[in-house]
């Protein structure tokens, strides 16, 4: 959310008050410290096209229901239009993408997901589990 919102970086807070203190509780736990790793790996990755002019008119999304709002930012970095999702509350939904300027029938690499998504003139949709994220490469 952070990121897709215009965040340069990223602060991790750590601690844990109760039921004892921790200062360093975040590194600590295997399954948050794996899961942090991923993430920090995945921004790294990721650095170039977030680190990129973003699209102002670039992507928009609408859910097909009420909710979850869904937010996005898209780039263009080399030759490829990224589109970065998230689902902004913890309830599941599908959204609505148009994304401009794109081959009439192109197709959405989900990163990291293995799976593709057909775009036909320039639309596609996606389900979203609570607070998902999705990443969109269009080449």
């Amino acid at each position: 959310m952070s990121l897709i919102h215009g965040s340069r970086g990223i602060v991790y807070f750590v601690h844990q008050f109760k039921p004892t203190f921790d200062e360093h509780a975040l590194l600590d736990d295997p399954e948050m410290l794996a899961a942090v790793t991923k993430i920090n790996q995945q921004i790294r990755e990721l650095a170039p096209v977030l680190n990129s002019d973003p699209m102002y008119e670039g992507a928009r999304v609408r859910p097909l229901s009420m909710r979850p709002p869904i937010d996005c930012a898209t780039r263009k970095y080399e030759g490829a239009t990224y589109v970065f999702a998230v689902g902004m509350r913890n309830v599941p939904g599908k959204g609505s993408f148009l994304v401009p300027r794109i081959a009439p029938h192109a197709v959405a690499e989900v990163i990291g997901e293995n799976r593709t998504i057909p775009i036909e003139n320039g639309k596609f949709e996606d389900k979203f589990e609570p607070h998902d994220v999705h990443l969109y490469r269009i080449r």
